[in-house]
């Protein structure tokens, strides 16, 4: 049998017509449009056994990478907060079970389901009204994102503006307009009105530079701290307003250049070391009084250093021991920052002075040397001189009391004790003179001079010298001299009359 070329085109026609009727058979069945219309509302989402991602929407996949993430499900929430409300900060629960979260806009017909299944976790997307929801969801994500980030620039408190490879405007925020409005509106070349034409400074140590800006004398100066970054051509600038530091600094500046004259016009000698121990500021006395040279002192020396240098320049007391020595200068530096440094070095020299350490803030210590060389001779005359004068009037025959201006016995004399029978140890001081006129009085017959005297120590009307005479119980006659002193003090002066013995040389005769 033959087959002709008109039997095969035949039998080709009728198999196409055949598939294509199964088709539309197919297509008519009500499952398969069931099942279609299943698909078309879930997204694939997320898949993870056990902390690791076993099947992951293509979209979020990208996603995911742009931003390095770390593998965690509470860093996950971030891209679905946004616009599910009420998702946790873990993003999910520890226990079993589906969960989903409605969307924030009443309109959005969308849903977030999370589901657990033991260390299986799934997220999906359900939205009937787009084919992919997922990847419907990351644009609005995205677009979220340069939003916040626009609006995040333009209400930034500083200026924030980027220029073309030619140096021109190309964007700026809020807070620079403000200042192109200051400086009296754009420039004609395009140009950024930051940085004007006028002082930069570069700041050390740091990438930025530091401007003033004052476009016209009317305006107040500022100063702001530039940063500049580059980016295929385009730069962005960053500009700090920095005025109050600047003001700061120049307030600084001048109370320092204060404090450094009136240092200089101390006649006590002054050394402060910084934190690091090291001389970071002194002043002329110093080097008058310790003899070291001011290249030594500029030298910025640290404590032990300068402490050996006294000691060699024979400025400090030699110390007892020299293998104790450097312990000695580390108790001494304590001490300092403890404020409870204090002592008196007698020098070789015959000079005196008084060193004083004293904390600071910041941990800086400060040394005060003062010399006290006429006030120590001053009051070693002193005491010499109210020796003497003591010495004197212990000689005296006459008995002698004291009073202060408080009605208290404050000195007495030997011709005193032996007058009033005071045995040695019983100086007799510190009485009132109420108690002390009261001894008088029981050593001598009745007389109204020991009234009259006490009033006249605490008295506090103009007072004059006056004497009187009183016989003491064992027959003498008592002479008596009360006299005021300066300052309200009071002296009692007693003599013992020599009547008797007059008396008796005339019987003799």
């Amino acid at each position: 049998m033959q087959i002709g070329l008109s039997h095969i085109t035949l039998v080709l026609i009728v198999s196409l017509a055949t598939a294509t009727a199964a088709v539309l058979i197919i297509q008519l069945l009500p499952g398969y449009r069931r099942r279609r219309g299943i698909a078309r509302k879930t997204s694939g989402g997320m898949r993870m056994i056990r902390g690791r991602i076993v099947d992951c929407d293509a979209d979020l996949t990208r996603q995911l990478q742009r931003d390095d993430w770390d593998n965690t499900l509470p860093s996950l929430r971030k891209y679905f907060s946004f616009r599910y409300s009420d998702v946790p900060a873990e993003f999910v629960g520890d226990t079993d079970g589906t969960v989903t979260y409605p969307a924030r806009d009443p309109e959005d017909p969308s849903l977030l389901r999370i589901a657990r299944r033991g260390q299986s976790v799934s997220v999906d997307l359900v939205d009937s009204s787009v084919a992919d929801p997922m990847s419907a969801h990351l644009r609005l994500y995205r677009d979220r994102i340069r939003a916040l980030t626009r609006w995040s620039a333009m209400t930034a408190p500083y200026p924030v503006w980027l220029t073309d490879v030619d140096g021109c405007l190309l964007w700026s925020n809020t807070a620079y307009a403000q200042i192109e409005a200051e400086s009296g509106g754009a420039r004609p070349d395009g140009r950024p009105a930051l940085p004007p034409e006028g002082e930069v400074r570069g700041l050390p140590d740091r990438e930025q530079r530091r401007i003033r800006f004052r476009p016209t004398p009317a305006v107040q100066e500022r100063w702001f701290d530039l940063t500049e970054r580059a980016f295929e051509g385009t730069h962005l600038f960053h500009a700090i307003d920095v005025t109050a530091v600047v003001r700061a600094e120049v307030a600084q500046r001048t109370f320092v250049q204060t404090l450094t004259k009136t240092f200089a016009q101390l006649s006590t000698g002054l050394a402060i070391f910084d934190r690091n121990r090291q001389l970071a500021l002194f002043n002329p006395a110093l080097i008058d009084m310790t003899a070291l040279t001011p290249e030594y002192l500029s030298g910025r020396p640290g404590y032990l250093s300068f402490f050996d240098k006294l000691r060699d320049e024979k400025i400090m007391p030699e110390p007892r021991s020299y293998s104790t020595w450097r312990d000695q200068i580390l108790d001494l530096i304590a001490a300092a920052e403890d404020g409870r440094y204090q002592e008196t070095w007698t020098l070789a020299n015959g000079c005196t002075y008084r060193v004083t350490g004293r904390p600071h803030p910041n941990g800086a210590v400060a040394f005060l040397f003062e010399d006290i060389s006429a006030e120590i001779t001053l009051t070693r005359r002193y005491r010499e001189q109210l020796d003497l004068s003591q010495a004197v009037m212990e000689s005296l025959d006459d008995a002698l009391a004291v009073f202060s201006p408080q009605g208290v016995l404050s000195y007495t004399n030997e011709s005193y004790r032996d007058l009033w029978q005071l045995p040695e140890e019983n100086s007799s001081l510190d009485q009132s003179v109420r108690s002390a006129t009261g001894m008088w009085q029981d050593r001598c017959e009745p007389s109204p001079i020991w009234g009259d005297f006490r009033d006249f120590v605490v008295g506090f009307d103009e007072r004059t010298e006056w004497d009187a005479s009183v016989r003491m119980r064992d027959g003498r006659m008592l002479d008596c001299r009360f006299k005021p002193l300066q300052g309200g003090a009071t002296l009692a002066t007693f003599r013992v009359a020599q009547v008797s013995r007059l008396v008796g040389i005339q019987g003799r005769r």
